[in-house]
């Protein structure tokens, strides 16, 4: 009798997931009261239509995420990044379409923030009340934005 051998190792299924980088674009200082981030209403023909959310999105294949970044924001905003800083990383990989979402922060830019895309209706500034109005409206698109703003020392 020949002793059995145990299975062997199964090969790990390659994971596809798609990537996304978003800002949190700062105006303003925590210092003058005066803070307010960038948001734009989303035009997407789902359950997110007209809920806000930050500028931002899908890495193309090749392409670094800062680039990404960078690309997105000068599409939907026209807004140049100078600087930026990365504040999370979020892997979604339980969903039918895994997907990894990388946030971003910047008080370093320039430009005058302009509505150039179809992905959104609407661009606007909001400061803390106005983000506070959003959250209890559930206007925002994502469920997570209301602690990704904790950064700001705004909490709700």
């Amino acid at each position: 009798m020949h002793p059995t051998q145990p299975d062997a190792p199964r090969k790990a299924e390659r994971l596809l997931a798609s990537v996304s980088a978003h800002v949190i674009l700062v105006d303003g200082t925590m210092e003058t009261g005066g803070m307010r981030i960038l948001l734009g209403q989303l035009a997407y023909r789902d359950h997110r239509w007209g809920k806000w959310s930050f500028p931002g999105g899908y890495m193309d294949q090749g392409e670094a995420p800062e680039i990404t970044l960078c690309r997105e924001v000068r599409e939907e905003t026209g807004v140049e990044l100078l600087a930026w800083k990365q504040i999370q990383i979020r892997p979604m990989l339980h969903l039918e379409h895994p997907h990894v979402s990388l946030l971003y922060s910047s008080n370093h830019w320039q430009g005058n923030p302009t509505c150039l895309t179809r992905e959104f209706l609407d661009l606007r500034w909001a400061d803390h009340s106005f983000y506070g109005q959003l959250i209890r409206e559930n206007a925002l698109a994502y469920p997570c934005m209301q602690e990704q703003v904790q950064f700001l020392g705004w909490v709700f």
